[in-house]
Parts: C-alpha cells; sequence; structure tokens
C-alpha cells in the first residue's frame, strides 16, 4: 500500500500538476495507471481476504476447544495470488512512472 500511494503522489495521480504532452507515452501512462489500481485492488482483496479467512479458523476454532488448524486451511492460493499480484503492480508502476515522466517532459520541437 505505501509503494502504491507513493507512486501516485510522485505522479500526482493525473489529478494535479501540468497536462500531459499528446504522445504514445501519455496513452500507455493512462492504460498502466488503470491497470496498476486494478492489480492493486486485487492484491489487496486477496491479503485480506486470506488474513480474514485465516484469523477466524484460528480464533474461533481454538475458542471451541478444538486445535488450531494449521496454515494449510486457508486457500493455498489467496496469499500466493495476492503475492503475484503485489509483484505485478510493482511492475506496472514502474512502467506507470517511466511513460508518465515521458509524457510530462517538454518534447516539442518546432
Amino acid at each position: 500500500m505505501g509503494s502504491q500511494a507513493l507512486i501516485m503522489l510522485a505522479s500526482r495521480c493525473f489529478c494535479c500538476g501540468k497536462a500531459l504532452n499528446p504522445t504514445g507515452s501519455r496513452t500507455w501512462a493512462v492504460i498502466l495507471f488503470i491497470f496498476c489500481w486494478l492489480f492493486f485492488l486485487v492484491a489487496e482483496i486477496c491479503l485480506v481476504a486470506g488474513s480474514v479467512r485465516n484469523a477466524y479458523h484460528t480464533k474461533y476454532r481454538t475458542i471451541f476447544g478444538e486445535q488450531p488448524p494449521s496454515c494449510e486451511t486457508v486457500r493455498k492460493g489467496v496469499f500466493g495470488a495476492g503475492a503475484a499480484f503485489i509483484f505485478l503492480t510493482a511492475i506496472v508502476n514502474k512502467l506507470y512512472y517511466i511513460c508518465y515522466s515521458d509524457a510530462t517532459e517538454n518534447k516539442h520541437s518546432l
């Protein structure tokens, strides 16, 4: 979450600052902006869902005197998918920032 906030602050999240130059970099920056938020939301949903499910199993089973379940109780792919989407978010954020900074530079030659 910290890296997502940092990249959005650095690029001003398309809300503030000067307009982007109408180039191919601007188009890619917009597309990558959407994908970085999409990947970030999927990663957060996977990690929160896995944490909630894990907390539910460990909290309520130990109250009733059962043995606490192992980590294998949570679906195996939940945390793995979250980690994969975190990695994809980092890659897309890097590409987004490169395209964003290319689009903000003054490359107009008359």
